[in-house]
């Protein structure tokens, strides 16, 4: 079932509606809530591939169009963006032996 929706979520129609719906206040689907698990799985996918799509645009390195249209090679660019972003975190982390600097105010002494 993902598989489908998945080639749901990549049509250019379904696509472009759900850009627009962000910015019109569209409605996709009749019910406004209480979303079914497929409706959930869907707009998933389409704000992944929306997001892909908005990389691509932006130049992003190791993303073509032929990335987007193989849903293996999908899978790897997100796992790889996934692993590079929490790899990134963890370096920001600061170490706790590390010394940290800190700064003493003083009153001026006349």
């Amino acid at each position: 079932m993902d598989e489908f929706l998945r080639k749901l979520a990549k049509n250019d129609y379904w696509s472009s509606l759900y850009s627009r719906a962000k910015d019109l206040k569209l409605k996709l689907f009749n019910n406004e809530t209480d979303f079914t698990v497929l409706q959930v799985r869907f707009l998933n996918w389409l704000e992944i591939y929306n997001h892909l799509y908005i990389e691509l645009a932006m130049n992003e390195e190791l993303l073509s169009k032929h990335v987007i249209e193989d849903d293996i090679r999908t899978d790897a660019y997100l796992l790889y963006k996934r692993k590079n972003k929490n790899d990134n975190n963890k370096r920001n982390i600061p170490n706790p032996n590390q010394e940290i600097p800190s700064f003493v105010f003083t009153t001026k002494r006349r």
